[in-house]
């Protein structure tokens, strides 16, 4: 969209705001500004602090805040060098169309524009936050011994804990506490918290005890790995393979020791 005339952001309420003597300038106005804008006032009503807002400065271009400690309002109006005037969207689309020429008609149609975006601006920022499966396995930031799980990791953990189905939608009673939504399936933010409690929190004795498990299973392994290799050396020594004595004074060693690590732990009985 093209910018006819600079929007500018209210201090106070945060709204889109025009200058008056921006949109003056953009209606070619035969009449000079401060008749212009002080008719405009008397004839249609406006009210301050409804329609617009006067904005002191001084000299130096700076803002002139009223009740300012230590100074009166007496004081303050001393210093004033230059007034603007802030307009409504509301203010200024009127303005234009009383103006009641080509320029004053793209203005009107150029603030409803701006409003209708603004809007949905607005509704965009209120609107609560939704994630895709990617994005909740991300902030979730889920791992397993293999690494991080992603979004087909966590679809396999939601489906085996009965919270979705095989089609990947959630079971209704979910939906219904706000923790997803249908077409698309969406994470809620309530439904991030959940599943991060639900998920995330390690209960310190059941993953002692997995550790555990795991150091055990991996030890085992190797072991197992060991053992295949000293009988196969084991083997080119008994068949007299093209070996020296020493190769296999070495390879009946890495059997014995083998031999009394599987019987110290008992890892194959």
């Amino acid at each position: 969209m093209e910018e006819l005339i600079k929007i500018r952001k209210s201090i106070k309420t945060g709204s889109p705001v025009v200058n008056a003597r921006d949109l003056h300038e953009f209606l070619e106005a035969k009449q000079d500004f401060s008749n212009w804008f002080k008719g405009r006032i008397k004839k249609y009503q406006f009210i301050e602090n409804v329609d617009y807002a006067r904005i002191f400065y001084d000299i130096n271009g700076n803002v002139i805040p009223f009740a300012k400690i230590s100074e009166s309002d007496s004081q303050a109006f001393e210093r004033i060098y230059r007034i603007e005037y802030a307009l409504t969207l509301d203010c200024a689309k009127e303005l234009a169309m009383v103006q009641n020429n080509e320029k004053g008609r793209r203005a009107r149609l150029y603030f409803i524009e701006v409003e209708k975006k603004y809007r949905e601006m607005k509704e965009e920022a209120t609107r609560p936050a939704l994630y895709t499966m990617s994005d909740t396995a991300k902030r979730l930031k889920l791992t397993d011994y293999c690494g991080k799980i992603g979004r087909n990791g966590l679809l396999n953990i939601l489906e085996r804990n009965r919270i979705i189905k095989k089609n990947h939608q959630p079971l209704p009673k979910y939906v219904k506490m706000g923790y997803f939504t249908t077409s698309p399936v969406r994470v809620t933010e309530e439904g991030m918290k959940w599943l991060n409690q639900m998920l995330c929190v390690e209960k310190t004795s059941d993953n002692t005890e997995l550790k555990k498990e795991i150091a055990e299973l991996r030890e085992s392994q190797k072991m197992l790995v060991e053992g295949v290799a000293c009988v196969v050396e084991t083997l080119l020594f008994n068949k007299g393979g093209h070996r020296t004595e020493e190769q296999n004074r070495i390879a009946v060693g890495h059997l014995q020791r083998f031999l009394d690590k599987a019987n110290g732990q008992k890892a194959l009985n």
